[in-house]
């Protein structure tokens, strides 16, 4: 009984020893499997890390070849707007010594399709205001939803009188079915694109998460391409739609929200209604074969959509700028489509200005701003643009 005793004993004492020994091997193995495993996680997050930095560049490479600057990534609407440069460069401000204006509108504005920027400089020269300033950001085709988006990408630039001048681009936006409308001119590729990004502009330090969400807009563009208003011309089976003026919320909208932007800020802005001519017997093959009274017949209302529609639709957007200039006491306001009707030596076509027009057309502003100039001016000597 004794030597069983002994025997169990020194059989646990061996049992024992061995268990000790095996755990004592198992945690230098545990050990180094832990160090593995954390190499691999930071292995993965050096390669990962590399990857979006790569990304990251690529990024600012492919917006740069767009007009966006490498170092200032937020500054995303320089690709579609690329006006905004300039003035955020130079900086206008109502304590410098020029009179800044600001021009928001579309080709009739533009200096590629009118006189009206050379001619408000001139008689504004004539009249003794020689040292002003105008940043012209008015673009063809652009409506009053690129105006809105230019103009709060502007939070630095301060600006003595904002001219505003939409309203016949907006007409184009109509011929499209009403469940593909969209108030924001999304149905336009171009408008889904700009307002995708137009939130990034001066917030953020990364391009990398708007160029994913830009990809995904191309991608469902090209996917989806029969959903959206083509670039040229409106699509025959839709220009039947454009008899009804969806347009007119969103145009209510854009003026209203530059309106209240321009109120913060301190602007005086000018509102004008929008001329039009369209002379009795219009029709396409009459102004193709130049027939009518036009001067050099630059644009058929046709890529607006059927011209009574346009005309018609025309008319509800001056409404919505007179009830809006009503409504707004510090607003400038002109009603160019009653000034200038009817003329046919003011236009060459139904919208864009002859020199006569386009000189006419500031004629009618200055009736309304000079007094205004004389209680702002601040400088003198020569005039700079």
């Amino acid at each position: 009984m004794i030597h069983s005793a002994d025997a169990r004993q020194t059989q646990n004492a061996h049992n024992g020893t061995t268990g000790s020994e095996g755990s004592a091997e198992s945690r230098p193995q545990s050990a180094r499997s832990r160090n593995r495993l954390y190499a691999q996680l930071s292995l993965l997050l050096l390669v990962s890390v590399l990857c979006l930095a790569a990304l990251e560049i690529g990024s600012r490479i492919f917006w740069r070849a767009r007009g966006v600057p490498l170092r200032y990534p937020s500054r995303i609407l320089y690709a579609y707007y690329p006006g905004l440069r300039e003035i955020d460069q130079l900086r206008p401000s109502r304590t410098d010594d020029f009179y800044n204006i600001l021009f928001l509108g579309a080709s009739t504005l533009n200096r590629a399709w009118g006189e009206v920027e050379p001619a408000l400089l001139e008689r504004l020269g004539s009249n003794g205001y020689k040292k002003v300033r105008i940043f012209n950001l008015a673009e063809p085709a652009q409506t009053s939803r690129d105006s809105l988006l230019k103009y709060a990408a502007l939070d630095s630039a301060r600006f003595d009188l904002v001219i505003i001048y939409d309203g016949i681009n907006e007409t184009r936006a109509n011929n499209v079915p009403a469940k593909l409308f969209r108030e924001d001119y999304g149905h336009y590729s171009w408008y889904e694109e700009v307002n995708t990004l137009a939130p990034y502009h001066g917030a953020t330090s990364f391009v990398l998460p708007y160029t994913l969400r830009y990809l995904a807009v191309r991608a469902r563009q090209t996917l989806m391409h029969n959903r959206y208003v083509p670039t040229d011309r409106p699509r025959e089976d839709w220009i039947e739609y454009g008899q009804t003026p969806r347009s007119a919320a969103s145009f209510k909208q854009n003026l209203g929200s530059i309106l209240e932007l321009a109120s913060q800020r301190g602007d005086p802005v000018l509102l004008m209604t929008f001329a039009i001519y369209v002379p009795k017997g219009y029709s396409l093959e009459a102004f193709k074969a130049k027939r009518l009274d036009y001067q050099l017949y630059s644009t058929p209302l046709e890529i607006w959509g059927r011209p009574e529609h346009v005309v018609a639709t025309v008319a509800i957007h001056n409404e919505i700028v007179r009830n809006l200039a009503a409504h707004h006491a510090r607003t400038l306001f002109v009603d160019q489509a009653k000034l200038m009707v009817g003329s046919a030596r003011y236009f060459n076509d139904a919208c864009h200005f002859t020199i006569e027009g386009s000189i006419s057309f500031v004629d009618n502003i200055l009736q309304v701003v000079l007094p205004n100039i004389k209680s702002q001016w601040r400088g003198g000597g020569e005039s700079h643009h």
